[in-house]
């Protein structure tokens, strides 16, 4: 009887171990992950000098882990263990206290080299701009991500980077006027306990995005608008942070604020050179897909001309990453065109955008402090 037991264990899990594989074979041709949102390794090519050198097996050994049969489940049950034995992080993100989910970030993230390259790009050229507009036009407004603002819900123990600090030390000694650098970071740190961050995404809340931009106009001496009623767009919402590890104890919600101005805005978008209109600041189709974020502006492009619901006639010119998207509502009362552009997906010189236009009154750069580390896209302000 015994003996009967152990070839059945034998040959079930042979079984399982040539089902698994050849499901995960059938599986190959997937190229995306809409449960992690990002593309998968494709089955690597046969080449004698890959398989004596062992790239070819580390390269196989990607494929198969990115198409194991039921691995976003898999995902899910680890995430959930993982929490449930007391672990402080899974797969890059920690179990913040209060349902939050953290991106972790540890000083080998970085490059000093890449650092020092982005803060010679973005500081050349903040400073041909304030020499030509005006140290009080212009702005560098830096957005730290949530584990530098919300340390009072990591875990204990939890490592913090400190290349934050190095990066923004570094950029305002190469800026000739610091008045042009503005710290999103001290305003965010006074709103800490208020939902300033998505607990499942990466961004900052539209109530994030109205703090930020009420301290900035006042750092450049303008006036504010006045939010006539906050709207409850989504309350369904699981982000990026949550698709790293398909586990959370909460859903997000979307709002947004009813401001007069930016209920009246035409756009151009240049979408791969080709130009595309329409009237809304507001994505509605977006809050159907898993991208919910993209609600704000239709998500990211290489440039986008909005015509506002101001009379002003000023123009604001705004370089920015995808943490800028749901600010552009409250800019609107301030400028009367304002120019996005997005340095990832730009398909010709920044200047040739900026040639164009008839005038510019400001100029806003806005970037995620992380990403912005890590961006290869600053050359392109050159």
């Amino acid at each position: 009887m015994e003996k009967k037991i152990k070839v059945l264990t034998v040959i079930i899990f042979f079984f399982i171990i040539w089902g698994t594989g050849t499901l995960t074979l059938l599986n190959w041709k997937k190229e995306y992950s809409e449960f992690e949102k990002r593309k998968l390794t494709a089955f690597p090519k046969v080449k004698a000098e890959q398989v004596f050198s062992g790239k070819f097996q580390e390269q196989l050994n990607d494929f198969l882990n990115d198409h194991m049969v039921l691995r976003d489940q898999s995902i899910t049950v680890a995430a959930l263990a993982s929490k449930t034995m007391g672990k402080k992080d899974q797969n890059g993100v920690y179990f913040g206290s209060g349902g939050y989910l953290i991106e972790k970030y540890d000083d080998k993230d970085f490059s000093k080299k890449e650092i020092r390259e982005n803060v010679k790009y973005l500081s050349r050229f903040t400073n041909m701009v304030a020499e030509n507009l005006g140290a009080e036009n212009i702005r560098v407004a830096l957005i730290p991500s949530k584990i530098k603002v919300l340390q009072n819900r990591l875990p204990m123990y939890a490592t913090k980077s400190r290349m934050n600090d190095y990066m923004k030390s570094y950029l305002k000694s190469k800026l000739n006027d610091s008045e042009v650098f503005f710290d999103m970071g001290e305003i965010l740190m006074k709103h800490r306990n208020e939902y300033i961050y998505y607990k499942t995404d990466h961004h900052w809340t539209t109530l994030g995005a109205e703090y930020g931009y009420e301290a900035l106009m006042d750092s450049m001496g303008q006036e504010k608008c006045v939010v006539v009623k906050e709207q409850t767009v989504c309350d369904n919402f699981r982000g990026t942070t949550y698709n790293k590890i398909h586990y959370s104890p909460s859903k997000d919600v979307i709002k947004k604020s009813e401001i007069e101005s930016a209920g009246k805005c035409s756009l151009i978008y240049d979408i791969s050179g080709e130009k595309q209109a329409k009237d809304c600041l507001y994505d509605e189709e977006a809050l159907k897909t898993e991208d919910k974020y993209n609600y704000f502006l239709g998500g990211n492009f290489g440039a986008i001309h909005i015509h506002t619901g101001c009379t002003n006639g000023k123009t604001l010119v705004l370089i920015k990453d995808s943490f800028a998207n749901c600010m552009i509502p409250y800019l609107t009362f301030n400028y009367e065109n304002i120019e996005v552009i997005d340095l990832r997906y730009l398909n010709s010189s920044i200047f040739d955008t900026l040639n164009e236009l008839e005038r510019i009154d400001s100029v806003i750069i806005m970037f995620n402090e992380e990403k912005f580390m890590q961006d290869n896209h600053l050359w392109l302000l050159e």
